[in-house]
């Protein structure tokens, strides 16, 4: 499993977010479908209105509050993967010795014995 770029996931989407505030606030601006929208972005986003100016704000509001969970989320990610990978090396580790002791414990196999457990454990 690969790492996520924690800014790189944050800012992705702050941006998605932020935009998609912004697009339903012309829309309740524009066409009035979305009252309990509006209702509810009022609660939430301070200094958003449905108009092009509390639009732009609700729109700052949400980067905010959603680049900010990216990050966690990401960061928090990271850090599961780093312990699985940590686990998994640690069970390839005593497969490898396991495969080394039932071999006769040859010298410079161990290689080779790493292998074969990384096969077994991960699967190719």
């Amino acid at each position: 499993m690969t790492k996520l770029d924690i800014k790189a996931f944050g800012f992705a989407l702050g941006i998605v977010w932020g935009g998609l505030t912004f697009l339903l606030g012309m829309l309740d601006m524009l066409y009035f479908w979305g009252n309990s929208w509006g209702k509810m972005m009022t609660m939430i986003y301070l200094g958003y209105r449905p108009t092009v100016f509390g639009s732009i704000i609700g729109a700052i509001w949400g980067f905010l509050y959603a680049s900010i969970l990216g990050f966690v989320v990401a960061w928090m990610y990271n850090r599961l993967v780093e312990e699985n990978k940590l686990q998994m090396e640690a069970r390839i580790k005593d497969l490898a010795k396991k495969i080394w002791e039932k071999k006769g414990k040859p010298a410079n196999s161990s290689v080779d014995d790493w292998r074969e457990a990384e096969k077994k454990i991960r699967g190719y």
